[in-house]
């Protein structure tokens, strides 16, 4: 090839060597870039089935009441017995989005790829908002006297334990007792931890509390979603144990999805709950995208989804918290 010649040249943004656009290809390395953040960083995500809402913003579950039994009499017709129906809806109403714009100038001014910077942002900052919003709810399920269906037979509400004092979150004995009266009645209202998929939610501070006095050993744990997750398990219990900062332990007002998602959570220090607990549904997945726009001469740096959720079965919840 003669040194003048550029006809050869390889132009890799290029989609199918097209010359008529040399930067077809340029932003596909932002694509997933925020998913796969969230992927890494989210500790709900693998855990809680989210039902896909399309052509509706209305979810809705139903809910069948126990069977009743009876005894057979000779010589009479056995009578049937009543059982009780319900149903409970979840509402998607709210878009959530983040996006940032780059004057075209500064893109090649900037001595590293801002775009690429901010993408990994988006994903941080969307997984613990999702992270949250799905323990707020699981937090108002534990603490659910009775359940959303109604009197519905069979159907009960949520589980609490409030430690003796405060300072009992930081005593590895007396938070694993803890942890063990909660299981307790939540197997009480015919829930079996290991067998419905429990998972226990800690701070930081109760997990490392729990595993420097050996409570905790690796393990490996299949969700109802089939998704395999290494994780620490309880040595007694046998549940798996995961450790987040995204619990929620102080008053949340003006939250993006709404009222609901508010609370005073305060006392709360830790939760345990199965993905039976929650009903969830999205109607936008997480779509993210790098553009360019002639009209404002900026590059776009846009994230965006639209999802709920909401109690559903209280029972399969529980909450330790502070006197």
């Amino acid at each position: 090839m003669a040194l003048g010649n550029w006809d050869n040249v390889t132009r890799p943004n290029r989609q199918n060597n097209d010359p008529a656009n040399d930067l077809a290809l340029v932003i596909e390395e932002f694509t997933g870039q925020v998913e796969g953040t969230i992927a890494r960083r989210s500790v709900v995500e693998p855990w809680i089935p989210v039902r896909s809402v399309k052509g509706t913003a209305t979810v809705t579950n139903f809910a069948v009441g126990e069977a009743q039994l009876g005894k057979v009499q000779p010589g009479e017709a056995p009578p049937s017995t009543v059982s009780k129906f319900s149903k409970l809806s979840l509402t998607i109403d709210t878009v959530v989005y983040a996006r940032n714009a780059f004057p075209l100038l500064d893109v090649f001014q900037t001595s590293f790829d801002a775009r690429k910077e901010v993408s990994d942002e988006h994903g941080k900052k969307i997984a613990k908002f999702k992270d949250q919003s799905f323990l707020i709810q699981a937090a108002k399920a534990a603490q659910l006297t009775s359940s959303p269906y109604g009197n519905t037979d069979g159907h009960k509400g949520g589980s609490t334990q409030v430690l003796s004092a405060a300072a009992d979150r930081t005593d590895p004995a007396k938070l694993y007792s803890a942890i063990g009266r909660l299981l307790e009645k939540i197997e009480k209202k015919d829930v079996d931890p290991l067998a419905d998929d429990l998972a226990l939610f800690l701070s930081p501070t109760e997990y490392y509390t729990l595993l420097d006095a050996d409570q905790l050993v690796n393990g490996e744990f299949l969700t109802a979603e089939g998704n395999s997750v290494k994780t620490r398990v309880l040595s007694a219990y046998g549940i798996p144990v995961i450790s987040t900062n995204n619990i929620p332990q102080s008053v949340i007002s003006g939250h993006l999805l709404g009222d609901d998602y508010n609370g005073d959570f305060s006392k709360l220090v830790a939760l345990a709950f199965s993905p039976r607990a929650l009903l969830a549904g999205e109607t936008i997945p997480l779509e993210s995208d790098v553009f360019y726009d002639k009209i404002y001469k900026q590059w776009f740096v846009d994230s965006h989804l639209s999802y709920g959720v909401t109690p559903n079965r209280p029972e399969y919840s529980g909450a330790i918290l502070l006197p």
